[in-house]
């Protein structure tokens, strides 16, 4: 998998190449399409297939199941893990925690707790998604 910088369609500068996370988160929240940001730098996600969303649809309902009745907590992508050590957030497939969910800040779209990270592995994105998605 190629991971290009992009100029999300709802930035006002398109010759901006570097980004705060306040930019960022902004622009985040009306953008069409999922971005994650690295130390300055918004990459464009790439799609999913049905076969991959088959997949984590099926590990949410197990793992669902397997959780019940206990002080875990599974999360699907909607919420990003942010990594603030290493100034990056990112989307994960699923990610579990233990008790209460730590926010960044008042933020309540940014976990900082996750303890068990999920990803569905499709071959054009497994060498990132096994390594350098989490390691920024």
């Amino acid at each position: 998998m190629v991971i290009t910088q992009t100029n999300p369609p709802n930035l006002r500068d398109a010759t901006k190449t570097r980004f705060t996370p306040e930019e960022y988160r902004a622009i985040e929240e009306t953008a069409e399409e999922r971005h994650e940001y690295c130390n300055g730098e918004i990459i464009l996600m790439p799609g999913c297939s049905e076969v991959h969303s088959t997949i984590a649809c099926n590990l949410l309902i197990y793992l669902g199941f397997l959780l019940r009745d206990t002080d875990f907590r599974l999360y699907n992508n909607d919420l990003r893990v942010w990594i603030p050590e290493h100034g990056c957030g990112t989307y994960a497939d699923l990610m579990v925690i233990n008790g209460e969910p730590e926010f960044n800040g008042d933020r309540t779209d940014e976990i900082l707790n996750p303890l068990r990270i999920v990803e569905v592995l499709s071959p054009s994105t497994e060498g990132y998604d096994r390594g350098e998605k989490f390691r920024k």
